[in-house]
């Protein structure tokens, strides 16, 4: 019984034979195979999850602001007349010594050709007087004497409109300056000299330099006209694509660098809603134009689109496609058209549809988010 039991002993320490260690090797290359196999799979729908999460969040921050704005667009000189409206209004920045003009237009669409992105600028002021515009009878390079003060304080911007032709649409002459003086003893004057002067938002009484007014003797001369007033803080924003891939927002009158909203947007396009010819009080499809109106109280909405691209560079994983085929066939399209496609880097379309190149748009995923933004200070300023 001793010897066998010694032999039984002596087997059971030789440990594994070669077969059970590559039977071993092969059971585990195939759970690491399977694990990979699985990796990839999830870690591909997790980017193109990801990816199409970053492009909602994109498209929605985008079309969020761009509509906030335009609920505020023509606030401060809605009620202006025909010949005032779209007028060009010249301004000076003595901060920044720079010179600078904008329309006078609750929005001014810069339209592109074939489908190209747009620039939308949108002009609004934020008094909070309820004081919009005032006629004035009298007027010096630095001083307007107005029918009534009311509402008017001193920080103020204000858009002086006069020596227009009343048949010509836009014809007036527009200037921007600051108000800085709404003390005199007449109770109907203001003025916008050059001199340092204390502020109605100041927080203490220490007086400050004007920023946007012209040095005495310079300057466009009025005799009457009509005065705007923008609060103290009005914008005139531009809202425009930049390096082919990013929104960003440009305020001509504060003059700070464009503030960059949103990556992923590559087209931004808008059109006015104009109650045109049949005049019943809605847009009808074919009153949908690019084309800015002579008539701003036929304008009641703007439509506007923004095209989202996803960052995930992915082909279609169709089993049965004998070549890996592009997820996004033609050009996507909006209300008003077809966006203009190229390549990701911004250069005109060079591909087809079969070349797998992550410079191809073909191999990207897209969404479209579009909205019509009623004008509503346009609305309420024709109201009778």
């Amino acid at each position: 019984m001793a010897p066998r039991q010694a032999r039984t002993a002596r087997r059971s320490q030789l440990g594994l034979s070669l077969i059970e260690l590559l039977v071993g090797v092969a059971i585990g290359l195939i759970g690491i195979l399977a694990m990979f196999q699985t990796l990839s799979v999830w870690s591909k729908h997790t980017q193109a999850t990801a990816s199409g999460g970053d492009a909602q969040i994109a498209g929605t921050l985008a079309l969020f602001n761009i509509e906030r704005d335009m609920k505020l667009a023509g606030l401060g000189f809605s009620q202006a007349a025909s010949a005032v409206m779209g007028c060009t209004v010249t301004a000076d920045d003595a901060a920044l010594a720079r010179a600078f003009q904008f329309r006078m237009r609750p929005v001014d669409i810069a339209a592109s050709a074939g489908g190209a992105p747009d620039s939308i600028t949108v002009v609004y002021g934020n008094s909070s007087f309820f004081a919009t515009n005032e006629t004035f009878n009298s007027a010096t390079a630095s001083t307007k004497r107005l029918v009534r003060r009311n509402g008017f304080k001193a920080g103020d911007l204000a858009i002086v409109a006069g020596n227009a032709i009343p048949a010509s649409s836009a014809s007036a002459t527009c200037q921007l300056v600051e108000i800085t003086d709404t003390d005199d003893p007449d109770g109907l004057t203001v003025g916008h000299t050059a001199l340092n002067y204390v502020s109605f938002y100041a927080a203490s009484a220490a007086s400050g330099v004007p920023r946007y007014n012209l040095a005495a003797g310079t300057g466009a001369t009025f005799t009457t006209g009509t005065m705007y007033d923008l609060g103290p803080q009005p914008r005139v924003n531009t809202w425009a694509i930049a390096n082919s891939r990013r929104l960003e927002r440009t305020d001509a009158i504060g003059g700070a660098a464009p503030f960059q909203l949103a990556d992923g947007i590559i087209n931004l396009k808008a059109q006015y809603g104009v109650d045109g010819p049949v005049a019943n009080g809605r847009i009808e499809d074919a009153e949908w134009t690019n084309v800015a109106p002579a008539d701003w109280t036929t304008v009641l909405a703007i439509r506007v689109a923004v095209l989202v691209r996803g960052q995930q560079f992915e082909r279609n994983g169709d089993p049965a496609a004998s070549v890996a085929a592009p997820l996004t066939a033609a050009a996507p399209t909006w209300a008003g058209g077809t966006f203009l496609m190229t390549n990701v880097d911004g250069t005109p379309d060079a591909f087809g549809p079969a070349n797998a190149d992550p410079n191809n748009w073909r191999y990207y995923r897209y969404r479209v988010y579009e909205r019509v933004i009623p004008l509503r200070n346009m609305l309420w300023g024709t109201l009778p």
